[in-house]
């Protein structure tokens, strides 16, 4: 069996809590439903009447399912909007009230599981000697929500059947610090450990890359506005320490301030760069003046929240965890597919038998594993939409996997010791993307012969053979019916292309398409060598048949003495023909055998071969596909349209999925039509998760119409078309023959790159 590398690491499941405009009472709940679940502090509050604002904060905190509170139908109606956010397990409520025997518990990770995890952990006891705190002020105080948002406080025992505020007291051997109506807010509040600080401890960033805005500091708001508190908390819920502000309830703020905007400052004093080192005054207000009231020090950067904050480029929701590690997963088969067992290393929570019921997310990241077999793959794109495909292909239950950016999130409960995954084929896959675009994709039967060819070749790099023109004008030369000798295909390979007199064999002496002796140049002899071994060409004799005087090919495998002519079928003795020869003859075999051109396969091969060259990261395979017929599923048989081969990127972190859709031809000509298929077939695609690009590529120079064709698919911000000829396809380095000629490198290691490169060469951009 072979193994690979499992690394995984444990998260809260981040739950979406959905609530109505204005209602005061559901944000509450939310807010207190949070604070007793561990690391229920990263949840954000979704307002359902701000549709726009509600698909942003889902993509940004990457949910995984939504919890309605409240009654209305539209407040629960939201789930529905977005069926691929399943609730991982068969109840509607969070928090299970026991009865007969059966006792309270939550349905996901609580602060009661974090108190029997940690009880015994040093570091704990240093916090407890600290000294915890829980804060308690009038429900009628005027900053009474503030205090909730900021500082926490627990569901009722009779809402939740849990009393978390006595196991938090018992537990933390902590003191009550009473804040009363209308006198300032001590600094000690911030001083000391409390509810909040339990909820989100032990919980880091996975990945510690800071957003363009997320400074600490302060928000500036009203309290009386559900509004500026729901935003408030969807902005601690991204990790960014703020303090809350009402500027006209300022006076009670008069000695907390200062202690707060101290405290930031060590905080950032802590950053690693500069541009980091700034304490922001937060608000949702266009006018600023009352702000810059509050806090006249010019030092102070402001951040003004409006919808576009929340689109995944300014600000950032991290992925919060509890801790990671490895394991070694035992590769196997099941069923014709490869599959992963591995056991789940150490457990950062408690994972007694009692919290069995309780239920986080292990995210893991597979390394290596299914090397050379491109038909199936661990390494899966984020396209959460495909959740329920996901999980019904590689684990068994349809609402147990969430895509992660780079990774993949298997939900499981705490006292689970082990778990499996099985690879995704990679053929449902490009059939469920192009479903997202409204397109019914199968292989055409030239993606059958380019399929069936790359496995001949023993995989794309096995296409280096065709770098050399001399093999690809010994196939047009000779037809799927021809023979030829030895010694006419070392010409062919060896000698001049008359139509590029510039193309010379030397220029590929240094290209490996098998191993051979260190400083050893390649040779035309290897290179026919390496085409029969690989079955692309068929030894085998002409013969002249006696009876009907025409000449016939014989594969070696059916020589003997006596043969029976495959035209007349006179048998006859061969023996003396056989004794007369001393050459064999070669025809091509395979697929190439039965196409006179195979469709355009070796074409589409050269271009995949040099895109898995440019594109790949090593540790991860490719996704791509060979040409597909695609059918619009509102459209007829007229609406048929083709791609030459598609290309899928797994982004990584928190990019879009990159999705490359490809034209390719021999000599050309790519037409307009050509361009607008792909073009409209890119424009499916959606936005949100594909950044879509289109490359052309053919082995001869582009004429100036097309590249004109060509330009049509880019716009003022984007540019997405790739052009590719035999210049940038036979070198091993994509640009290595145009890199004097720009000024640029021999690189072109994203599609991002190849696309400003075509720019730069066909278009004169900078």
């Amino acid at each position: 069996m072979d193994t690979l590398r499992v690394d995984i690491c444990y998260r809260p499941l981040r739950i979406g809590w959905a609530i109505r405009t204005a209602d005061f009472e559901a944000f509450r709940r939310a807010v207190r439903y949070s604070h007793a679940l561990w690391g229920g502090r990263f949840n954000p509050i979704l307002v359902i009447d701000r549709e726009a604002e509600t698909d942003l904060l889902i993509d940004l905190f990457r949910v995984d399912f939504i919890m309605p509170i409240g009654e209305s139908v539209e407040v629960k109606n939201l789930p529905k909007r977005y069926p691929h956010l399943i609730t991982p397990f068969f109840h509607d409520a969070i928090f299970i009230k026991g009865n007969q025997g059966y006792p309270h518990h939550a349905k996901v990770l609580d602060v009661y599981n974090a108190l029997a995890y940690l009880r015994d952990k040093p570091e704990w006891k240093a916090i407890k000697e600290k000294g915890l705190r829980l804060l308690a002020w009038q429900p009628d105080d005027s900053l009474a929500d503030a205090f909730l948002t900021h500082w926490g406080e627990y569901p009722s025992i009779d809402e939740v059947g849990t009393d978390y505020r006595a196991l938090f007291m018992n537990a933390c051997e902590g003191t009550v610090l009473t804040i009363d109506p209308g006198c300032q807010i001590p600094a000690a509040a911030i001083e000391h450990p409390g509810i909040s600080f339990l909820s989100r401890y032990g919980l880091s960033r996975l990945y510690n890359v800071r957003s363009p805005w997320d400074s600490p500091g302060f928000f500036v708001g009203s309290v009386s506005d559900v509004d500026d508190l729901v935003c408030y908390w969807n902005l601690r819920a991204c990790d960014i320490p703020l303090l809350f502000v009402d500027p006209l309830i300022l006076a009670r703020y008069e000695g907390l301030i200062p202690a707060w905007e101290k405290a930031m400052r060590e905080r950032i004093g802590r950053y690693h760069h500069q541009w980091d080192g700034h304490v922001a005054i937060w608000t949702r207000r266009e006018d600023l003046a009352e702000a810059n009231k509050i806090f006249p020090n010019s030092k102070l950067s402001r951040c003004h929240v409006s919808d576009a904050l929340w689109n995944g480029y300014n600000l950032q929701a991290p992925t919060m965890h509890l801790g990671q590690g490895s394991a070694l997963g035992i590769v196997g088969s099941e069923s014709g597919r490869s599959k992963v067992s591995f056991a789940l290393p150490e457990k950062p929570f408690c994972d007694e038998i009692w919290f069995h019921d309780q239920h986080l997310v292990a995210s893991m990241s597979l390394v290596g594993g299914l090397y050379g077999d491109e038909r199936q793959t661990f390494d899966v794109p984020y396209l959460p939409e495909l959740n329920e495909f996901y999980a019904r292909t590689m684990h068994f239950q349809y609402n147990k996997l969430r895509i992660e950016p780079g990774r993949i999130g298997l939900v499981i409960d705490a006292a689970e010791h082990d778990t499996f995954l099985y690879a995704l084929p990679v053929a449902e896959l490009i059939e469920r993307v192009f479903s997202m675009a409204g397109y019914d994709a199968k292989l055409s039967s030239a993606g059958l012969i380019a399929r069936q060819l790359i496995s001949q070749l023993g995989g794309l790099q096995g296409a280096r053979v065709f770098k050399v023109p001399g093999v690809r004008r010994l196939l047009k030369t000779h037809g799927p019916g021809a023979s030829f000798t030895r010694r006419a295909a070392l010409q062919i390979i060896a000698s001049k292309d008359p139509n590029r007199p510039e193309a010379k064999f030397s220029d590929h002496e240094g290209l490996f398409i098998e191993p051979r002796a260190p400083g050893e140049k390649l040779r035309p002899e290897a290179v026919f060598g390496h085409l029969v071994e690989k079955g692309l060409l068929r030894i085998g004799v002409d013969l002249n048949c006696p009876g009907c005087r025409m000449r016939t090919w014989i594969p070696l495998e059916a020589l003997k003495q006596r043969l029976a002519c495959d035209l007349c079928g006179h048998e006859h003795d061969a023996t003396r023909q056989l004794a007369d020869r001393n050459e064999w003859h070669y025809r091509r075999s395979g697929v190439l055998g039965v196409e006179k051109n195979a469709q355009g396969a070796v074409a589409v091969l050269l271009t995949l071969q040099q895109l898995d060259t440019s594109l790949n990261s090593g540790l991860h395979g490719n996704i791509y596909s060979t040409p597909l017929e695609l059918r619009h599923k509102e459209g007829t048989e007229a609406t048929i349209s083709e791609v030459d081969f598609v290309w899928i990127i797994e982004e990584r972190y928190l990019g879009k999925t990159a999705i490359i859709l490809g034209e390719c031809k021999d000599q050309g000509p790519i037409t307009a039509e050509d361009v607008a298929n792909l073009e409209r077939i890119a424009d499916a695609l959606p936005q949100k998760r594909f950044e879509t690009f289109v490359l052309l590529s053919q082995l001869a120079p582009f004429t100036a119409g097309e590249i004109k064709n060509a330009k049509t698919l880019n716009d003022k911000y984007r540019r997405r078309v790739i052009l590719l000829t035999a210049r940038e396809l036979e070198p091993y380095f994509i640009y290595e023959r145009v890199q004097a000629e720009v000024g640029a490198g021999r690189y072109g290691s994203t599609p991002e790159d190849m696309a400003s490169m075509t720019a730069k060469i066909y278009f004169g951009e900078q």
